[in-house]
């Protein structure tokens, strides 16, 4: 799923970021840091229910479909909980299932595929907006939160089913600039 790839490198970065941020730290004596990667991370993790009937994706037998990375260096932070899951269910279906989920986090940003986006956040501001994903025709993608802290759920149709990509993310002590 493209989105899910574009998060999980996002995560890369951000881990880079926060490894530069500690070793600095680290020099100047702050020796307050930490990792890890649990890949048994679940629904409840990302903050948002399981689809009914639901199953984990493995892209192939052996892969995880889900994981929780977090890192700590200093002041600076972030978390990254995703749930990779499948259905026999449409994505209009699952999509209405997660709206009621999503709005406990605030007003829902829909940047699903030929959904007009919204203007550009402005630079320092902490409102969330579609970025420049690149989804597929019928892809859907919802996102709710601030820069800061945010849910993604993004759809892919898979024949008569659907991908559900669940996505939690937050990000503490970084400078938020387009």
């Amino acid at each position: 799923m493209n989105t899910r790839k574009a998060l999980w490198l996002s995560a890369l970065l951000i881990v880079g970021c926060l490894a530069v941020f500690g070793v600095s730290r680290a020099i100047a004596g702050d020796w307050h840091f930490g990792f890890g990667v649990n890949t048994n991370a679940t629904a409840r993790d990302v903050g948002l229910p399981y689809y009914p009937g639901a199953r984990p994706h493995k892209e192939h037998h052996d892969d995880d479909s889900a994981a929780n990375v977090w890192g700590s260096f200093g002041g600076f932070g972030m978390k990254v909980v995703a749930v990779d899951l499948e259905t026999p269910d449409a994505p209009g279906k699952v999509a209405s299932f997660y709206w009621a989920p999503l709005r406990q986090y605030g007003p829902i940003l829909d940047c699903s595929y030929g959904k007009p986006r919204p203007p550009k956040a402005e630079k320092h501001s902490m409102r969330l907006d579609c970025e420049n994903e690149h989804l597929s025709p019928g892809d859907l993608q919802y996102r709710v939160g601030t820069k800061r802290e945010f849910h993604v759920v993004a759809i892919e149709p898979r024949g008569q089913g659907s991908r559900i990509a669940l996505v939690y993310i937050q990000l503490r002590g970084f400078d938020i600039d387009d």
